[in-house]
């Protein structure tokens, strides 16, 4: 067992509550005694239960954070600004991976608020932008801010969010400046926010481009347990390889992120189909993954470093501020970042 506070304060000769002021607010303890303490704490190594500490403080300097599968570079470069912003600034994170199971995100949900979190942060979880989003049915005693939440009402809880339709917009109008046609939107047939919100947007643009399903389609798939992880890769390769040796093969193609766009890529590697000559190609995300694979990826930029830094920094607002009035709902809008694979 480790040294308790009890044994600091009989060792240096005083009590516990000097220990304690020592500890968390050394300036008013006299410059003898407090150096008395400090050396004491240094010898035994004692290290002070922060999270009693927050119990008796009302906050235990502690935030917790759900996602979804928290291994794709897409959550990653939303976590990263997060974390780096709060230990900045003296807190910490439980980092917890749902895994795209809304059962498990209850019981994490659960488990976070039972271990007096000081708020709670939410990215893109299974039930984020479900109707059944408990996050606003329910009542959760602290500060809630919920990454890319685009379905309303939002509660009483903060909206931290990318606003996905400029990007999809402009990869279309850059489509059509540069007559890319056929023209192939490949999704899945999850029924997922941002993969209804592409195929929304898509046939509006079709529509007002009187465009035919020859000159411009939408490919389905249902064959993606996960679009997360690196098998989606491999499923849009074996997908791809035949749509690609077809004679009607689509001479640009936007997919629903970038792990298959990289499956496309391959596909259109292996039939020696030169990118972007023969066909363009755009993902979505604009991970480290877009700017590594060669040729470089074009992509929609969903600005996640952006995204995170601006739920980090609404934490610390809340916490230094807790009065201020402060709109619930912030947004940016998306980005079309043209590369080698789109010509134009």
């Amino acid at each position: 067992m480790g040294n308790r506070i009890e044994d600091v304060a009989l060792a240096a000769g005083v009590s516990t509550a000097t220990v304690s002021r020592v500890i968390n607010n050394p300036g008013q303890v006299r410059p003898a005694t407090r150096a008395r303490v400090e050396s004491v704490i240094q010898r035994l190594g004692y290290k002070p239960n922060y999270f009693a500490q927050g119990l008796m403080k009302g906050r235990t300097g502690s935030v917790g954070i759900l996602t979804s599968l928290h291994t794709n570079p897409y959550y990653l470069q939303i976590i990263d600004p997060i974390e780096r912003l709060l230990s900045q600034n003296g807190a910490y994170i439980y980092l917890c991976n749902c895994e795209n199971d809304i059962d498990r995100e209850k019981k994490y949900c659960d488990e976070l608020l039972r271990r007096n979190i000081d708020a709670l942060i939410v990215i893109e979880t299974p039930s984020l932008n479900r109707p059944n989003n408990f996050y606003i049915q329910r009542k959760i005693p602290c500060p809630v801010v919920l990454v890319n939440q685009h379905i309303k009402p939002y509660g009483d809880n903060y909206v931290i969010r990318c606003e996905q339709e400029p990007g999809i917009l402009a990869v279309f109008e850059h489509i059509t400046a540069h007559d890319l046609f056929p023209f192939l939107l490949f999704i899945t047939s999850d029924d997922v926010y941002s993969y209804t919100l592409k195929e929304k947007l898509f046939h509006r643009w079709q529509r007002k481009q009187r465009l035919s399903s020859k000159d411009a389609g939408i490919i389905k798939s249902s064959a993606f347990q996960d679009v997360n992880d690196e098998q989606s890769i491999w499923k849009t390769y074996e997908i791809f390889k035949d749509i690609l040796s077809s004679a009607s093969r689509p001479r640009a193609i936007l997919t629903g992120n970038e792990l298959m766009a990289l499956g496309v890529l391959a596909a259109a590697r292996d039939l020696s189909i030169a990118v972007p000559g023969e066909l363009a190609l755009a993902g979505v995300d604009n991970t480290f993954l877009s700017q590594i694979c060669c040729p470089a990826l074009s992509t929609i930029d969903l600005r996640m470093r952006e995204v995170g830094t601006l739920a980090a920094e609404l934490y610390l607002s809340i916490w230094k501020n807790p009065d201020e009035n402060r709109s619930s709902l912030q947004s940016i809008p998306s980005q079309f970042v043209r590369r080698a694979t789109m010509t134009g």
